[in-house]
């Protein structure tokens, strides 16, 4: 593995969407050298090796990043998925809030904090030693993820450090929690669906604003790759994988089908593009000028 040196990059992408301001923050990333099997527990390490090969990616080294999103509508400002914050694994993570200050935000503006999974680079960041990070702000989850970390069963020895993180992190706020439904209305512009399997109780958000629309992956899809041209592709880190591929199939059919525009959580900042039909799976074109002409 190469030694890291920090280097510029784009950590800020903002963008119209309708009459909502959509902002893409860079919380950070993380070096890896097991393409294979991370992004495929079911697939040969041939298979893995010859789809990056296909697309002019090195094999097995990866690069997996950490894109939160805030959302400004006309009435809320919301964050999603803020990151790991003081949890941070590396010194290339935990970047969010400077993020948040280059939008031109502060921790105390923020109105909601949006979370799609209770897993590390997801929660991490709503409290720090048993202080709100965001201390204005409403915090919403689905019911479904919240109930199965708070009940702690069934829970994996991958996962044993998440359920401390979420005993720590987020339960002590219990009673000032809003729990969601798959289908509900987060706020008018926002709904949420179901995209059960990377966890318990995974969900996407469709967002509407006026006539342009948006759909927020989250973790549906850990690569740009080879979760859309191979659906039923294992990511490693799911919990429960079989669930996950046929959630990510339905997620993927939807925004293929609607022409909608996504953002996923760990696709290459700034992680805004398009999903088409190819094959028997799916191709992610990036964003280019598209979203810069509004």
């Amino acid at each position: 593995m190469h030694m890291y040196q920090e280097l510029k990059r784009p950590k800020l992408y903002q963008f119209n969407c309708g009459d909502c301001v959509v902002t893409n923050v860079l919380e950070g990333f993380l070096h890896r050298d097991d393409l294979h099997p991370f992004v495929a527990t079911n697939a040969s390490a041939q298979e893995v090796e010859a789809l990056a090969k296909d697309h002019c990616l090195p094999f097995p080294r990866m690069e997996h990043g950490f894109v939160a999103t805030i959302i400004k509508t006309s009435t809320k400002l919301i964050v999603i998925d803020p990151g790991f914050g003081s949890i941070a694994p590396a010194p290339t993570t935990g970047w969010f809030e400077q993020g948040l200050l280059a939008a031109g935000y502060s921790v105390d503006q923020v109105d909601m904090v949006l979370i799609s999974h209770c897993h590390p680079d997801h929660i991490g960041n709503v409290s720090r030693d048993g202080v709100l990070t965001f201390p204005n702000a409403e915090i919403v989850i689905g019911r479904a993820e919240f109930e199965f970390w708070k009940r702690g069963e069934g829970i994996s020895k991958m996962r044993q450090p998440t359920a401390a993180l979420f005993l720590k992190a987020l339960l002590p706020f219990e009673n000032q929690l809003r729990l969601i439904e798959p289908g509900d209305e987060i706020v008018p512009e926002l709904r949420a669906i179901d995209a059960s399997g990377h966890s318990a109780g995974h969900l996407v958000f469709r967002l509407t604003c006026g006539d342009e629309e948006l759909l927020l992956l989250n973790d549906t899809t850990p690569h740009y790759v080879a979760s859309f041209a191979n659906p039923d592709w294992h990511f490693a880190m799911d919990d429960d994988p079989e669930k996950a591929a046929l959630s990510r199939q339905k997620i993927l059919n939807m925004a293929s089908d609607d022409a909608l525009p996504v953002i996923g959580f760990h696709i290459p900042f700034p992680a805004l593009g398009y999903v088409s039909r190819r094959g028997n799976g799916f191709e992610f074109r990036p964003a280019t000028y598209q979203f810069n002409l509004s």
